[in-house]
């Protein structure tokens, strides 16, 4: 455990954030693929494994003037400036990807609201992220059994359950998904090891499975 005094003064000079990152117990949390991306960079993460740190966190948005951000959010800025090369490269890389895009926003229509590459991404094939109002799902679990207890069962939450997936471009897993969309799109293999895809990427934070079988 820490304090976000003593994290604020461990920070590296060029962090300008204070991230976390909601997961299934520590473990779980470590193991995310968004933590790899600031991780790579020397930025430390707290991790907040219960719903009420989630609640909190959301309230406090701000600490000693330094934004506190969810790491798990699309979009996510690590480095302070991205340089005009830097955007081009992610917008050539989602071209020469837009196959591997557009099945997966196909084939997990239920379950993701897009697709898109990350250049952040350093060891991970994918990682499942939120919109910027969406809910983990450690708060989607506990805003059920909320509506369980008070006697609604039917909660409304739509997009707010589907994450954006994120694919690492440089990862041979999406290079293989790539081939294997291009020779044959409709192959059950195909189609099952994107599904494996999906379920990898969101194990850790807790998402369902798809429960696919064949």
């Amino acid at each position: 455990y820490t304090s976000l005094d003593k994290y604020v003064e461990n920070m590296p000079e060029n962090q300008k954030q204070i991230y976390f990152v909601t997961g299934e117990g520590r473990d779980g949390a470590a193991m995310s693929p968004v933590v790899e991306k600031l991780t790579s960079r020397g930025f430390e993460v707290l991790f907040a494994t219960e719903p009420l740190d989630e609640i909190m966190f959301e309230s406090l948005r701000n600490f000693k003037d330094i934004d506190v951000v969810d790491a798990a959010k699309e979009n996510l800025k690590v480095d302070e400036e991205e340089g005009d090369e830097a955007k081009k490269q992610k917008e050539d890389l989602n071209r020469e990807f837009i196959s591997v895009i557009e099945f997966l926003e196909t084939l997990l229509s239920d379950k993701v609201q897009k697709v898109t590459v990350s250049t952040d991404l350093t060891d991970s094939p994918a990682a499942l992220v939120q919109g910027a109002f969406g809910m983990s799902p450690t708060m989607q679990r506990y805003m059920r059994a909320q509506a369980v207890a008070s006697g609604d069962n039917d909660l409304p939450m739509g997009k707010l359950t589907k994450a954006v997936m994120e694919i690492n471009a440089n990862h041979p897993i999406i290079r293989d998904l790539d081939a294997m969309i291009k020779a044959d799109k409709e192959s059950p293999a195909t189609q099952d090891f994107a599904m494996l895809l999906y379920d990898v990427a969101g194990m850790t934070l807790g998402y369902e499975g798809s429960n696919k079988k064949r």
